[in-house]
């Protein structure tokens, strides 16, 4: 039989992204509009500046994106199933892991973190960047999901949870920024609702992805490793905070501390993995086979002298 046309195919796919587009343009220009219209440029600063910053635990997805895109596609036009369902399984939850394990060391430290980076006049939004660091976890869960769904082809699908869950967030964001005396009463949260209404509707989006996928697919909806990674993070991070603090007795300069709380805190992430292997969507052999892999390919280049 002859191939179908491409032109018909390639619109197919395409042209529902066009209002996709135009929509997400407008949810972007909301957010921000109303952020400066109720909360004025220092809260716009503060959450520009936490926006920037949480995107350091989205390098790992942005990274691997493109691999997993053409591996679910090729595994999906081949009807393997299993491999789909692996891939899927086990790329959301290290993605969800490393998401965890930078939040986890970061927010404890997001004061500190601010006054060296860009200095005593951004402190005050440090809430505003606790929050946002939390924000990059689900959303690479989010985007992990969306690709599956562009990979196999139901581009449609995700257009329109997409669609809907912007118009809602438009909403949520005039709430969460509003005034109590507006016209319609809101919270007046400033910045730090805007983070806040960020990450909870990222986590509710996220996973109505994800339970759409197993409905499709008709797999079990895989959610528990979220809070256990997430919570189990967030408060190994806050317990290495508080060793490195008190083991520097208040001498050592605020890098050291922060480097020695970094130290504390991979050896307890790393007992947490081990612990709970199935976190990484992994098993304790197979982890530490991958580890010593990684170990060996590092070390091969490095040759005594």
């Amino acid at each position: 039989a002859a191939p179908a046309p491409v032109l018909p195919l390639y619109l197919r796919y395409c042209l529902p992204l066009i209002p996709y587009a135009w929509i997400g343009f407008a949810y972007e220009f909301a957010d921000r509009w109303l952020l400066q219209n109720y909360g004025g440029s220092v809260q716009q600063a503060y959450y520009a500046v936490s926006a920037q910053f949480a995107g350091i635990a989205l390098i790992a997805t942005s990274s691997i994106l493109n691999i997993f895109w053409k591996e679910i596609a090729e595994a999906h036009y081949n009807a393997n199933h299993a491999r789909t369902h692996l891939l899927y399984r086990r790329t959301s939850r290290i993605l969800f892991l490393v998401g965890a394990i930078v939040a986890g060391y970061l927010s404890p430290w997001a004061a500190e973190f601010l006054r060296l980076i860009l200095g005593a006049a951004y402190v005050g939004g440090a809430s505003t960047l606790v929050i946002m660091f939390l924000y990059p976890i689900h959303q690479s869960m989010g985007q992990i999901g969306g690709t599956m769904l562009y990979a196999t082809e139901r581009v449609t699908l995700q257009v329109v949870i997409g669609i809907i869950f912007m118009v809602v967030s438009i909403g949520v964001t005039y709430l969460v920024l509003a005034p109590a005396d507006a016209a319609v009463p809101g919270l007046g949260l400033a910045s730090k609702g805007l983070a806040l209404k960020m990450v909870g509707l990222q986590i509710v989006q996220a996973n109505i992805i994800a339970y759409i996928l197993a409905r499709i697919w008709n797999w079990r909806f895989d959610w528990a490793y979220q809070p256990v990674s997430l919570l189990g993070c967030l408060a190994l991070g806050w317990v290495a905070h508080r060793a490195a603090i008190d083991l520097a007795s208040g001498s050592w300069p605020v890098p050291a501390v922060m480097a020695l709380g970094g130290v504390l805190y991979l050896m307890l992430t790393a007992a947490l993995v081990y612990a709970m292997p199935w976190l990484a969507g992994s098993t304790r052999s197979q982890l530490l086979l991958e580890a010593a892999i990684v170990l060996r390919k590092t070390t091969a280049g490095f040759k005594p002298i």
